[in-house]
């Protein structure tokens, strides 16, 4: 940097070089005054004030040309428009050359008209400049044979020497002044050539004082600025124009000055910094404290090994490092990598246990108090306890929970490692696409790090700790860089984790001992191969009445220590209609996230009205449930009342939990009869669902011609699904599908209050489905009454809890005709 700024001053002392002429010009020539046709040339950088003289080089066909040319006599200097991508200052031999341009709109308007004089041995021109012109028209544009275009001018009369009015007056001194100011910021060859310039001006004149500060600044200020201080008519604009730019390049000129002061001071600083740190080092050297220093950092590396049980491979490559280490010279790179690596190596927890406990009665209390419900989740927990006391270690197997958002899945996470009396620590893996955040980076690259493993056993402080591997169903696949999913097998692999590699430690470590549990929200989307290392445990979805106990029991009271309202519940009550409307209707997901984020904002809404001086209780119900929680974004109201003939309603199993799936089918055409149906789909299906459909249709089809029937062998069908803008998919709509289609051949409605759910087969087998408990929530919300579904779910439906199960009929089938008896009450 500080030779950039040594150098700023070099194109200005470049530019002040023989080029410029100083000899004295001879009078104008009347002719010249009065000429009307001149050849454009056109300069590089700046316009050519009067009384300065300079030599341009030509080409010899351009030489030629203007030599023979009989209006070249006399001839307009128009400054070139710099282009926005060129640099301030170019080379020499493109500011003293006269080149041809392309058109007439690359040049400023208004330039010199100049007296020529050509030199025939270094084929240049000498321009004499003498008053300022402007281009009229083109007589002759540029062409093959003509690189200077011929254009009529009109002459611009030169302003008076001096001005009187007041303002006028004020920017000249002002003018003189910057000049000053200008004068002690300049080297004395800048002076020099300054003082050689002034020789051809007179300073009496104030004309002849403006174009001498406008020769000056020709070199030093870009082509724009200065066309702006040439092209004025009026001397006061001119003087007030130039005097804003001489202001304007001191300023740049005193803050570059200072950084150059800056920069040469902190260079300064930093060269005698180094020299004193040389210095240091010779003395410690001579004295023996630099070995002081690497035994300190060695007698804390040891120290971090005390009470460790180091594995004697591990023991092995940390003598050999720290062997290599005290031999190194502390300011080498080698240095710090090694201290680095040493770090590492001695910080892992080698050896080192919490005392586990595997009290079933301690664990249950834990898992009870942070979570309401979840039977089946706490059974295989409690067992998975059980065995590993039995055995005396936890460890060998690989626990994933899987289940929709907002469930409880990485809290429960965190209460079994209590339970276990375990260290916990979490992993989201969510995105990751990257091994080395798995397995660290190798030594060689600056800044390694280990891997997120690694670092979570150095985190816990302990071999046995809990890992939580969050959302490994969106971790990165396979890419450039490696393939995380095929990382974990490694890493989820109880006989091969013992000997698991670091690219950073690049010695073995094991994590045998560590219990893994894994988050999921679609297990599908997890690699097979690792899914088969891993033992999977379904976390369902809550019903309104867990909700219910969830929101007294756990939202509800937290919610209030996060607003820090614990001091005011007793002036604040929910009604149980208005958290039965909040759980219903504005909050239908499968997890309860939704229900804690609509209870802080209902908190916060009345934290406002505390502050604000209202005192009195506050009551929550239906009435002002509106006012402190917005508008309910579901209502109760069903899309059908009454099923019409080729509509049924089924259900559905989305991330978010359970809801209820319309299939509505109708006659496609209407003009007359048609050789052979088909079927139109719509509503957002995708692959699986559209093969369900065509199975359907197919079986539909075979089963109404069974019963004499042809109106699907001869109507188009079209198939609608509501709520197009919700993607669709899975096979378990088909006996609901093929009920509708049914329903509308034989124009004969479903029994009220019907909802199924079922995978059909081309045969008519009715196959089992997943997400029973979601579904039979969405059923029950939407007032159903009775429920189809396939027999080999009646173990979940036993499952299922009493609360739920009430008010619901269910019917369990293994074929088709079992549905359609019970959808149209046949033989009931």
């Amino acid at each position: 940097m500080l030779r950039l700024l040594k150098n700023y001053r070099l194109p200005m002392r470049r530019f002040f070089s023989d080029d410029f002429i100083l000899e004295q010009s001879e009078d104008a020539a009347k002719t010249g005054q009065n000429t009307e046709l001149l050849r454009l040339l056109p300069v590089a950088k700046h316009p050519i004030f009067p009384k300065h003289f300079i030599r341009f080089k030509l080409t010899s066909e351009n030489f030629k040309f203007l030599v023979g040319d009989t209006h070249s006599h006399y001839a307009g200097a128009f400054v070139m428009r710099p282009k926005e991508d060129t640099k301030e200052l170019e080379t020499n031999s493109t500011l003293l050359s006269i080149l041809p341009v392309k058109g007439i709109e690359q040049i400023y308007p208004i330039g010199s008209l100049c007296q020529t004089s050509f030199n025939k041995f270094d084929r240049t021109v000498v321009l004499k400049p003498l008053n300022r012109t402007k281009i009229i028209e083109v007589i002759e544009p540029i062409s093959d044979t003509i690189p200077f275009p011929l254009v009529k001018v009109e002459h611009i009369p030169e302003p008076i020497n001096s001005v009187s009015s007041e303002e006028d007056q004020t920017f000249l001194k002002l003018l003189s002044t910057y000049l000053d100011d200008l004068r002690g910021l300049l080297t004395p060859q800048e002076l020099t050539t300054l003082e050689m310039f002034a020789q051809r001006y007179n300073m009496r004149y104030d004309l002849d004082l403006v174009n001498y500060v406008g020769v000056i600044l020709s070199y030093m200020c870009d082509t724009a600025k200065i066309q702006r201080i040439f092209e004025p008519i009026e001397l006061g604009q001119r003087i007030k124009a130039t005097a804003e730019l001489v202001q304007g390049h001191v300023q740049m000129r005193n803050s570059m000055r200072k950084l150059q002061t800056e920069a040469q001071e902190k260079m300064s600083k930093a060269s005698e910094e180094h020299m004193y740190k040389e210095i240091l080092n010779l003395v410690k050297n001579k004295l023996g404290h630099d070995k002081d220093e690497k035994e300190t950092l060695k007698a804390k590396f040891m120290k971090n090994l005390e009470g460790k049980k180091v594995p004697e491979h591990i023991q092995k490559v940390i003598d050999e490092e720290m062997e290599k280490f005290m031999m190194t010279d502390k300011n080498a790179h080698e240095f710090h990598v090694m201290r680095n690596y040493l770090d590492w190596l001695t910080a892992l927890p080698y050896g080192v246990h919490t005392e586990e406990t595997m009290d079933l009665v301690k664990a249950k209390e834990i898992l009870d108090r942070d979570h309401y419900g979840m039977k089946d989740v706490k059974d295989r927990i409690l067992e998975f306890i059980a065995v590993s006391k039995l055995r005396g270690s936890s460890t060998g197997k690989i626990l994933c929970f899987s289940g929709p958002p907002g469930v409880g899945k990485t809290s429960i996470a965190k209460s079994i490692a209590e339970a276990l009396n375990r260290k916990y620590f979490r992993i989201s893996v969510g995105g990751l696409d990257d091994v080395a955040e798995l397995k660290g980076h190798r030594r060689t690259y600056i800044g390694a790090q280990p891997g997120k493993i690694i670092s979570a056993l150095k985190t816990a402080g302990a071999e046995n700790a809990v890992i939580l591997i969050d959302e490994i169903d969106k971790i990165g696949k396979r890419n450039y860089q490696g393939s995380p999913e095929n990382t974990l097998l490694e890493i989820l692999d109880p006989v091969q984790n013992n000997n698991f590699t670091d690219h950073y430690l690049d010695t073995s470590i094991d994590l045998s001992k560590i219990l893994f549990l894994c988050t999921a929200n679609y297990p599908d989307d997890i690699n097979p191969v690792l899914m088969d290392r891993m033992d999977v445990i379904n976390v369902q979805g809550y019903t309104a009445e867990e909700k219910l106990m969830i929101f007294d029991k756990h939202l509800y009271p937290q919610t209030l220590t996060k607003c820090s309202m614990d001091e005011k519940k007793n002036i604040l009550e929910f009604s149980l209609d208005a958290k039965m409307t909040l759980i219903k209707d504005y909050c239908r997901e499968a997890g309860v996230r939704s229900l804690q984020k609509i209870t802080t904002r209902i908190l916060e809404k009345i934290a406002r009205k505390i502050v604000e001086g209202f005192s009195d209780k506050i009551l929550i119900d239906h009435n002002n449930l509106i006012e402190f929680a917005g508008r309910p974004q579901f209502t109760e109201k069903r899309l059908y009342d009454i099923l019409p003939p080729g509509v049924v309603m089924g259900l559905a199993y989305t991330s978010m939990g359970g809801s209820v799936l319309y299939i509505e089918i109708a006659k496609a055409k209407f003009n007359g009869e048609e050789n052979e149906g088909k079927i139109q789909m719509t509503g957002n299906l995708k692959q699986v669902m559209s093969e369900s459909i065509q199975i359907a249709y197919t079986y539909s089809r075979k089963f109404a011609s069974e019963k004499k029937n042809s109106f699907l062998d001869k109507h188009s069908i079209h198939m609608h699904v509501p709520e197009g803008a919700t993607p669709k998919d899975g096979p378990s709509a088909g006996i609901t599908i093929t009920t509708a289609l049914l329903s509308l051949a034989f124009n004969k409605p479903v029994i009220p209050d019907l909802a199924m759910t079922g995978e059909i087969s081309l045969t008519g087998k009715v196959l089992p489905i997943g997400g029973l408990k979601e579904k039979m929530v969405a059923a029950k919300r939407e007032g159903v009454k009775t429920v189809i579904l396939p027999k080999q779910n009646m173990h979940h439906w036993d499952e299922l809890s009493d609360v739920l199960k009430e008010g619901l009929k269910p019917y369990f089938v293994e074929d088709y005709n079992e549905v359609y008896d019970i959808a149209f009450g046949v033989n009931r």
